[in-house]
């Protein structure tokens, strides 16, 4: 197994006391581009699951061009939010992009649209048009197949 967290993440082995059972964390390439999609809850219990992949990828590259999909997430709290944050921070420092994609009507849309942080981050609705977004600015990108879905 590859020790690059962007390959293909195993999946979680759930039980009642383990923060794997609360959150599911999928990663791959995409060319030269990282993708991350979380699935379940984001909160103090899960971020620091999330921070340990990020800090491989910002931490360890140069520029990064990084999509975090939070389409399946069905909870956020504060500390999920303060990652976000980093992340991004950390991505700007680097002169790199971070794309967030919330599907409409979920509930990270409305805390990204209440507390205005959607006017601090790049917004997608959905995977395909973070690629398109970031094909534009860098040429080398091109989504497989028709349906904006992957792994």
């Amino acid at each position: 197994m590859s020790s690059d967290p962007f390959l293909s993440s195993p999946p979680p082995r759930p039980t009642a006391d383990a923060p794997e059972a609360l959150l599911e964390v999928r990663t791959w390439r995409l060319e030269s581009l990282r993708i991350l999609r979380l699935l379940g809850e984001l909160d103090a219990v899960t971020a620091p699951r999330v921070h340990a992949i990020l800090d491989e990828v910002v931490g360890a590259r140069g520029e990064v061009r990084l999509i975090v999909d939070l389409t399946s997430l069905t909870f956020i709290a504060s500390a999920g939010v303060g990652l976000l944050v980093e992340i991004r921070r950390r991505v700007g420092e680097r002169g790199g992009r971070l794309i967030v994609i919330l599907a409409p009507g979920s509930s990270p849309r409305r805390l990204f649209d209440l507390t205005t942080m959607r006017d601090y981050f790049e917004v997608a609705e959905n995977l395909r048009e973070a690629v398109d977004v970031l094909k534009q600015a860098d040429g080398d990108l091109a989504l497989p197949g028709g349906t904006g879905e992957m792994p």
